[in-house]
């Protein structure tokens, strides 16, 4: 996976900036003036609440974001993904992606079907049948 060039880098942050001024002035559209409602400058205390409401509606994407991102990581994992493979797609290490996301790997290889026999099907075990049994 390539990383994002500048000039996309720059388009992405323009369309969330965008997406987080609308979502603060609905949800705090009392709080918020329309862009091109006031025919004068606003004022510093209602820049001030556009800002804030701005900050506010970000953090809440950012926290949703970092729920896609995990819920991604949970379904890679399922198809098949390790720990390097998620740091790598983060731009983190595989030890980063394992306390980012502990247990996953976990859960991939408890969800992985056991070989004909179980275990120890190549006679490991005591009185089995198999090349290390004595029979």
């Amino acid at each position: 996976m390539r990383e994002l060039t500048s000039d996309e880098r720059q388009e992405l942050r323009r369309e969330l900036s965008v997406v987080a001024a609308d979502w603060a002035q609905r949800l705090h559209s009392s709080d918020v003036d329309p862009p091109g409602s006031a025919a004068q400058e606003p004022s510093s205390s209602e820049k001030l609440r556009t800002h804030l409401a701005r900050m506010a509606a970000g953090e809440q994407m950012r926290r949703l974001l970092a729920d896609l991102v995990s819920a991604s990581a949970e379904e890679a994992v399922q198809y098949g993904a390790g720990y390097p493979e998620l740091g790598a797609a983060v731009g983190a290490s595989r030890q980063a992606a394992r306390k980012r996301w502990p247990g996953l790997s976990k859960r991939r290889a408890s969800e992985w079907k056991q070989p004909p026999g179980g275990i120890g099907w190549a006679g490991s075990h005591p009185g089995g049948p198999g090349p290390f049994s004595g029979t």
